[in-house]
């Protein structure tokens, strides 16, 4: 690879790591200075012979890549080109895997509001693919990358597959990690694992396809995002049918109720039960509104639908502003009744969600009032300071000048 890459104009290469069809290096163009990521595909023994059906997938990757360029939530595809024997793909550089974020902190996991901000990335870069009739069908924390302007992107699309015509399906069945994988996509002939999700959905009498697809890759981003605020947990593996757990760190979020209600509804044992990637992207953008602003160049709408939503947003929602700039929305009760929001919102999976979601808003403004006066009162104590100081400059002013006062009458 080195050598090839070298007469392409590459050097200074560092090994990344190896994804589901290659090698990655980072390198640096000599040319434009940049670093960037590259994966490299044997497609051809050291005699020459092509392995048809690895070079058929890489091509089938660019492909994908090339259909699902523009999303920063997704990993740029820069250019690809052949070598003697394996095509590379070069491909944006970012900081790291979240795999590593998360094994750098001390508790294996990320902070709230970290979490929210990368499971609202991710599940935008999924909802981007998803619209070009794409599946990843390999989600996993280590093809989450960091980048450099601090975005969540979906990348290593070297599994990646297209849904068949007219279905949410792919032709092909899942390949990839078993921790985040959609219970329906495990093989029911695996009788550690598979055949005990299988003859759960036979109690159940639920039918359910193996293969891939937009509801399963749903269930994978529910996990993704319950392995954010709970750390990875291996035993996953075996209890895709049971209720999930919570430990006591969790219990202290603020927004606890809202973002288990999203996960639990996101893995669902039932595919046809699960939020859909759009849901969950409405809802998360709708936390971050919560936290932060409502700004329609924050929340980056979806659609006509919920640009409408939005609207009914700002005319029925009401603000406190506290010393920092910060809002807070509080939403009123006629809101919950609006026509946009009933039509668009009050979905079967949702409902439970908007109830969570007026739980919190009048803590959040009394906790802003508290926050405004204790600002208030530093700024007060900061002023009398100043004044104090100020009085005490005047004061040995006046002492020096009615000593020269006093000296003077003296020696007259």
């Amino acid at each position: 690879m080195k050598i090839e890459l070298t007469e392409k104009g590459y050097s200074d290469f560092r090994f990344l790591g190896k994804g589901a069809q290659g090698l990655v290096l980072l390198a640096k163009n000599q040319k434009t200075q940049m670093r960037y990521a590259i994966k490299g595909v044997q497609v051809k023994d050291l005699y020459g012979n092509l392995s048809y059906g690895i070079y058929s997938k890489v091509k089938q990757e660019i492909d994908i890549l090339q259909q699902c360029r523009g999303s920063p939530y997704v990993v740029s595809l820069l250019d690809s080109f052949e070598g003697k024997q394996f095509v590379y793909l070069v491909l944006n550089e970012c900081q790291g895997t979240l795999t590593e974020i998360i094994e750098r902190n001390q508790n294996k996991r990320l902070n709230e509001i970290s979490a929210i901000k990368y499971a609202k990335d991710i599940t935008e870069g999924l909802y981007y693919i998803h619209s070009k009739n794409c599946l990843v069908n390999d989600l996993k924390m280590d093809n989450i990358l960091i980048d450099y302007n601090g975005n969540a992107v979906v990348s290593d699309f070297g599994l990646a597959d297209k849904l068949t015509d007219k279905s949410d399906y792919s032709s092909n069945q899942y390949m990839g990690n078993f921790i985040y994988q959609a219970p329906e996509c495990y093989d029911p002939t695996d009788k550690i694992i598979g055949k005990v999700y299988y003859d759960e959905y036979q109690k159940l009498g639920v039918k359910v396809k193996q293969e891939p697809s937009k509801r399963s890759e749903a269930c994978s981003l529910g996990y993704i995002i319950y392995s954010l605020v709970q750390g990875i947990d291996f035993q996953l593996v075996f209890n895709k049918h049971r209720p999930l757990n919570y430990d006591s760190e969790f219990q202290n979020f603020v927004y606890r109720k809202q973002l288990k209600q999203l996960i639990d509804e996101l893995t669902q044992f039932v595919p046809k039960n699960r939020l859909s990637i759009k849901e969950a992207l409405i809802i998360l953008k709708g936390i971050i509104c919560f936290e932060f602003q409502l700004d329609d160049m924050l929340i980056e709408m979806i659609d006509i639908d919920t640009q409408q939503l939005a609207s009914s947003f700002k005319n029925e929602i009401e603000f406190v502003q506290d010393l920092s700039n910060k809002f807070y929305p509080i939403m009123q009760e006629d809101f919950f009744k609006s026509s946009a929001f009933s039509k668009f919102f009050l979905s079967k999976n949702q409902q439970n969600f908007i109830q969570l979601l007026k739980e919190e808003p009048q803590k959040i403004v009394y906790e802003a009032k508290i926050a405004e006066l204790y600002q208030a009162n530093i700024i007060l104590n900061e002023t009398i300071s100043q004044l104090e100081e100020k009085t005490k400059v005047l004061l040995e002013k006046q002492q020096k000048q009615e000593e020269i006062n006093k000296n003077y009458l003296y020696q007259t």
